[in-house]
């Protein structure tokens, strides 16, 4: 049995030692090559010495694979010759190459070279290059010829492993291989692995060489560029370059070269091309060659020439720094994290094994340690290897059947720009890694990058579903050319925000991550593509399922949820057109709805069996060309926790309706399926009948009024019939049925009288005016100092009479204001809880996440207020109104002063009350006057004392408008710096307050519109003035010389004052066209009026004759009886349609719950203990008291459970 040991030594370094099974023959097990995957996946070839060869080193004749995964698991496999049909010379190992040789290809497979030999003596025309692919868990895909095998003309050796290998940047691309043809050509090939894991040939050209060391590398637009150095043999033309470094470039699947370029040059002699080493950059842009080389005046120290440089072949930076040539015969690789690795290995004393030296160097020539001892010893093979974590893998000496790596981790030069993505470029996201998130509120992604980006046409972002198999459930996949930015788009120039459907995240407590295409977006000032995300380390996890409460409807709508549904979908024209071929087959039809419900149920995802089909079809009469609808039906959930039948239906549809970035539209059946259709639910018989079963939403109050009314008739029964068989109990029977029923119909006359007879509060306004406006002139031409006291008299009884009048309409003002008060409470409340909250957003400034959050929780209840608020009818247009009213009353009362004029002489301001007491005259007289202008004083104070309590009302719009500006301010602010940057959480959440400062701001708009629409009415109404005013003149042949005597006797100010208003009026009519225009987009998002203020629903219906005995009626029954007017029922009948949607004034509701706690009291009470009394009395019992109880229990525990919390 294998055994496996991983040890921590330190945190930045650990070993991992593994123990073959004891094979037959003894031998130890040798680390011979190592490689990697793109997420860290250690790959590593074990092989052991066959010692029945003596001419040659070689190994056991079979292919040994380890694989070690970052978890730690290690699996592999052993595959002999024969199982791989390869011939043995494979299998050994000359002084320099290795015939078999072994690359990570793509995720989960491998590439094996080896060469295979029709005459193993004669190499010079028989031995080929061969490609195999295999899979870690052994098994052999397929086979592939690549080209002959170099033969060196000249001494006609054959001379393996000479062809190089560069994997594609992005790995389902494939590979690009060079090999000699001979000493001057080079054959270049692109190969692919296939969906069937077979390579395929995309394209071969030819190049020709006289210079070595010749590189290829992987360009970051996903071609191959070859590097090679070009020297000039004698300089005989001034400002000749000595030597230069040129380079093409090779599109992929093109055989057409671009170039060559040249990305370097020199005047200076080179002694020697010591290396060149060419890789795409994970810290810049596009690709980065190290070139090292040996200048005759610097033998002891290697010059070293970083050549920064794009797809296109333009060079954009060139770095130049010195090295002491400490290292002889070394290597060097670029890390990812900026930087290089330089190592050499040598040979000590003794033993096999190898001492391995190195260290990191930057583009300045610094340098920079590992934490390992200095020589590392590693094993006499090697084969170290460099993960895209920076980690340092190293192979170990090997001692009986155990082999073994120790790791440590580089130093990262650019560690300040890493967050974790695998991608130095990304600066945040959002969400940001391991959140959690709610699906609900996840309506997009954010990408923010540290430099300036463009989106890329066909390159994607995928979400995906971690299903625990590696390969994970697309979810989504988007990109900016997919319905013209729908799904992707900018923020800013940093940062990009993808849409999320509704369907992505839909599993709770599931984890989900993100990867994004290679080349997604592209540097904006160097046009080169950039890298994307390819492993799964940006992820998150979804939130646990919430708990529905236990309200009737929420328990309807899970048990309507819980059962099966039908449904629909509908092909498109060339899906008709592909299932009419077989239509008539039915085996053909039943492998289609087979595959189609496989295909929408792992889309979901939900198990196959959840997805079912009856395979009917018909046509869609309404489209043209004739499109087939086909039946998918949804079958109800066997276990709890999986999905309600309700969610998947939910989720096909935006599945379908989304199938451009779904895998809707990448099935092979399932793209038939027409996006503008859907899927189209069959409602349940019991969700399309409810509504006229029940007649009402409010069920409750049906059945409550039924059981009253069942309870009345049982009480006059019982009264009647029962009651006169117990002595004594006939008259308190007769009055607890009949006083309840007068005390009921009281409250319910109260309530209907009092909202009937509701003051208009504009008339209550045009009444003060013409009061105040009486008495003042009166007041100012009625005394004088010679008034006889009987005259004041008179004077004071006139007087008397009109400030009583106003008196009384100040009293009638009252009352209106308190009725308006109370039903604008939640206005009120809703104003100063606005108020704190700007006050708040005033004061953020460098505030943390959670303040952010508990105002976004604030503006979440204020909206919520204002949406049940304005699902009443005219309550915007009402609230208007009455900030209008409210500011008329305060002018016509402001500190109750007026203008009068005595004497004909200038107009002074004056208080009220002065005018009232001040009539002159006998002791008498004024005593009168100070008693009237009391009890003015006393009205007018109340009323000053409601204004003021009401004055919320008109700060409302100031507040709102305070708001947009904040509004405003927040969504233009950006951090001037990196460290001025927010969080992503913070980020998030200041977005999401924005969101909801812009509801506000809907509802701002829909004041501001209405509004403009009463100033349109006035203008209109102004018009109609001026229109009987012309009308008038013509009919009593007034002349011009009489309209220009009264023209001339006008004032500048009058001249003035009419053009600012006419000025007004056109300033009104332009803002009304404006309002009109826009009036659907403003009342966009407002919610549907459902109500209408009961005083209004009783002016409505006030001629229905019927419905008002009908409700008198019932509420002489049971009071509660009038919250049927709100239930939302319906009544159609011949002519009449009665919509119930009235909304009771708070003052009703008062009244409706002391009528309650009073039916309580006088009539479930009495009834219970009268007839309690009768049944202890009678000998034998009867059915109707104990029915009648029974019906008056329900009726008091219902009323006790409406009127509970008052």
């Amino acid at each position: 049995m294998l055994s496996i040991l991983l040890l921590a030594i330190l945190p930045a370094k650990s070993s991992f030692t593994f123990e073959e099974p004891q094979p037959e023959t003894p031998s130890t097990p040798r680390v011979l090559n190592t490689a990697f995957y793109d997420d860290g996946t250690i790959v590593v070839r074990i092989v052991r010495v066959n010692y029945t060869t003596s001419s040659s080193i070689c190994v056991e004749e079979r292919l040994s694979i380890r694989t070690i995964y970052p978890n730690g698991i290690v699996k592999g496999f052993d595959l002999s010759s024969d199982i791989l049909n390869i011939q043995p010379f494979n299998f050994c190992l000359l002084s320099q190459f290795n015939p078999l040789r072994f690359y990570t290809i793509k995720t989960n497979l491998l590439l094996i070279t080896y060469v295979e030999a029709a005459d193993e003596n004669n190499p010079y025309s028989t031995h080929e290059d061969w490609g195999m692919i295999i899979d870690l868990d052994g098994v052999i895909r397929s086979k592939t010829k690549l080209s002959p095998s170099y033969v060196n003309t000249i001494t006609n050796e054959w001379l393996p492993a000479q062809d190089s290998i560069t994997l594609n940047v992005h790995r389902d691309n494939g590979f690009f291989r060079m090999n000699p043809v001979n000493e001057s050509y080079l054959l270049l090939q692109q190969f692919k692995v296939d969906e069937n894991d077979e390579i395929q040939s995309l394209a071969e050209t030819y190049m020709n060489y006289t210079a070595y060391p010749i590189e290829s590398v992987a360009t970051m637009d996903g071609g191959y560029a070859v590097i090679y150095p070009y020297y000039v043999s004698s300089i005989t033309t001034p400002f000749t370059p000595f030597m230069a470094i040129h380079g093409f470039f090779l599109e992929n699947g093109s055989t057409d070269k671009q170039g060559p370029f040249v990305i370097y040059q020199t005047q200076t002699p080179i002694s020697n091309i010591t290396l060149l080493d060419c890789d795409f950059t994970k810290v810049g842009y596009g690709q980065t060659c190290i070139l090292v080389i040996n200048t005759p005046s610097e033998t002891n120290q290697n010059t070293f020439i970083k050549i920064d440089f794009l797809s296109t072949g333009t060079v954009y930076n060139t770095t130049y720094f010195q090295n002491p040539a400490d290292l002889t015969d070394f290597s060097i690789q670029a890390l990812d994290y900026g930087g290089y690795f330089l190592f050499s290995t040598t040979q000590p004393s003794s033993g096999s094994n190898l001492n391995l030296y190195g260290y990191i160097l930057d583009d300045q020539g610094n340098h920079y340690s590992w934490n390992l001892p200095y020589p590392a010893l590693t094993n006499e093979g090697g084969s170290i290897v460099v993960l895209p974590n920076n980690t340092l893998a190293i192979p170990q000496p090997e001692f009986g059947q155990t082999w073994g790596l120790i790791t440590t981790d580089l130093y990262k030069i650019e560690s300040a720009r890493d967050h974790g993505y695998e991608n130095l470029h990304i600066f945040s996201t959002t969400p940001n890694i391991n959140d959690i998130i709610d699906p609900s509120e996840m309506k997009s992604l954010t990408i923010k990058f540290y430099d300036k980006v463009e989106l890329s046409p066909n390159r994607n972002i995928t979400i995906l579903q971690d299903d625990g198999s590696g390969n994970g459930t697309m979810r989504q996949s988007a990109s900016v050319d997919i319905n013209n930015k729908e799904f992707v788009n900018y923020i800013d120039d940093y940062t990009i925000e993808v849409t999320v459907i509704d369907s992505t995240f839909n599993q709770p407590n599931t984890k989900y991550y993100v990867l994004i295409d290679d080349g997604f977006v592209k540097s904006k000032d160097l046009q080169e593509p950039i890298l994307g995300i390819q492993q799964p380390v940006w992820y998150f996890m979804t939130t646990q399922e919430k708990a529905s409460s236990n309200s009737a409807s929420n328990m309807f709508e899970k048990m309507m949820s819980e059962s099966s549904i039908d449904g629909k979908v509908r092909l498109t024209s060339e899906g008709t057109a592909y299932y009419k071929s077989f239509k008539d087959d039915k085996i053909k039809v039943k492998e289609f709805f087979d595959n189609l419900t496989q295909e929408l149920a792992n889309a979901i995802p939900v198990g196959p069996d959840r997805i079912t089909t009856n395979r009917r079809h018909e046509i869609d009469t309404t489209v043209s060309p004739e499109q087939f609808i086909l039946s998918i039906n949804i079958k109800k959930a066997k276990n709890k926790g999986e999905k309600s039948v309700d969610s998947i239906a939910s989720d096909l549809n935006t599945l379908i309706k989304n199938k451009l970035i779904t895998v809707i539209g990448s099935g092979e059946y399932s793209k038939y399926l027409d996006d503008g259709y859907g899927y189209l639910t069959i409602p349940r018989w019991l969700e399309e009948h409810w509504p006229s079963l029940l007649g009402t939403r409010k069920s409750f109050a049906i059945y409550a009024c039924g059981n009253a009314v069942e309870k009345f008739v049982t009480s006059i029964l019982f009264t009647s019939v029962d009651a006169s068989s117990v002595e004594n109990i006939f008259t308190f029977s007769l009055f607890f049925v009949t006083f309840p029923f007068v005390v009921n119909l009281g409250f319910a006359f109260k309530i209907v009288i009092e909202e009937l007879m509701r003051n208009d509060f504009r008339i209550l306004l045009e009444k003060i005016r013409e009061l105040i406006d009486d008495i003042s002139e009166k007041g100012n031409n009625s005394t004088t100092e010679d008034d006889s006291d009987n005259k004041g008299l008179l004077e004071v009884d006139d007087r008397k009479e009109k400030v009583n009048k106003l008196t009384k309409v100040l009293k009638e003002t009252e009352k209106e204001l308190i009725k308006i008060k109370e039903e604008l409470t939640e206005v009120i409340d809703l104003t100063n809880e606005l108020k704190d909250v700007n006050e708040s957003i005033k004061k953020l400034g460098d505030s943390n996440e959670n303040e952010v959050k508990d105002i976004v929780k604030k503006l979440k209840k204020i909206n919520n207020t204002i949406k049940e608020l304005m699902q009443i009818e005219d309550f915007a247009e009402e609230l208007i109104k009455v900030s209008k009213h409210l500011d008329e009353l305060e002018n016509l009362l402001e500190l109750n002063k007026i203008n009068v004029n005595k004497d004909n002489k200038e107009s002074n301001e004056v208080e009220l009350q002065e005018v009232i007491t001040n009539v002159g005259g006998s002791n008498e007289v004024n005593k009168f006057a100070e008693e009237m202008g009391k009890n003015f004083v006393k009205e007018y104070n109340k009323i000053k004392k409601l204004m003021e309590g009401l004055r919320e009302v008109k700060e409302l719009k100031k507040q709102l408008d305070k708001s947009e500006k904040l509004m405003l301010k927040l969504t233009n602010e950006e951090p001037t710096s990196e460290k001025e940057s927010p969080s992503e959480k913070e980020l998030t959440s200041r977005k999401e307050l924005i969101r909801e400062l812009e509801k506000l701001n809907i509802f701002k708009k829909e004041l501001v519109r209405i509004n403009i629409h009463e100033l349109e009415e006035e203008r209109r109404e102004f018009n109609d003035h001026a229109n009987f005013a012309e009308e008038y003149v013509r009919n009593n042949d007034i002349g011009a010389n009489d309209i220009e005597v009264v023209r001339t006797g006008m004032k500048d100010e009058e001249n003035e004052e009419s053009k600012r208003k006419n000025n007004l009026w056109t300033s009104v009519k332009g803002w009304g066209n404006k309002i009109r225009n826009k009036d659907e987009e403003t009342t966009k998002g407002l919610p549907e009026k459902k109500y209408r203020r009961f005083s209004k629903w009783l002016r409505d219906y006030k001629n229905n004759q019927v419905i008002v005995v009908i409700f008198t009626i019932l509420a002489g029954v049971d009071i509660s009886h009038l919250v049927l007017l709100g239930s939302g029922l319906r009544i159609k009948f011949r002519n009449t349609d009665i919509n119930f949607n009235a909304k009771l004034s708070r003052a009703a509701g008062k009244t409706l719950f002391w009528g309650g706690i009073t039916n309580i009291l006088i009539e479930d009470i009495s009834i219970i203990l009268i007839q309690l009394y009768y049944l202890i009395q009678v000998v034998s019992i009867r059915y109707t008291p104990i029915y009648s109880i029974a019906k008056s229990s329900i009726h008091f525990t219902t009323n006790l459970f409406e009127y509970k919390l008052g």
